[in-house]
């Protein structure tokens, strides 16, 4: 595969596993401590989320081993932001601010420094 395809699985996959965490935990944690016991509490949000999150953490540490980690982890996180940033607004309604607005731009701006003598 490519390094485009996989980067783009990878922040896929770990975008997809934290919003899919945050649906499956929205009334309770999936692991509590109850009395003596460890009780589980998962749901099909929860198990999609930890095995997204599993495969993204596979191709992180893939990712990590081939590319340079100045140049490797700006762009994953980056794009993992907008995405969930722009998730949290369609799906979870949390609020959509001039400041959260600028932040992208300036990750924005960031990326293309970043990557401008490439």
């Amino acid at each position: 595969m490519t390094a485009k395809i996989i980067i783009s699985i990878y922040v896929l996959t770990t975008s997809l596993g934290l919003i899919m965490l945050k649906l499956g935990t929205d009334s309770k944690l999936p692991i509590s401590y109850v009395g003596d016991k460890l009780k589980f509490n998962l749901n099909a949000y929860t198990v999609s989320g930890f095995l997204l999150y599993g495969a993204s953490f596979v191709l992180y540490v893939y990712l990590i081993s081939k590319f340079d980690l100045g140049y490797i982890i700006p762009l994953t996180a980056s794009f993992v932001y907008i995405i969930v940033f722009t998730a949290s607004f369609l799906i979870f309604k949390e609020a959509f601010t001039a400041t959260k607005i600028i932040g992208i731009v300036l990750i924005l701006a960031g990326l293309f420094f970043l990557n401008a003598n490439k």
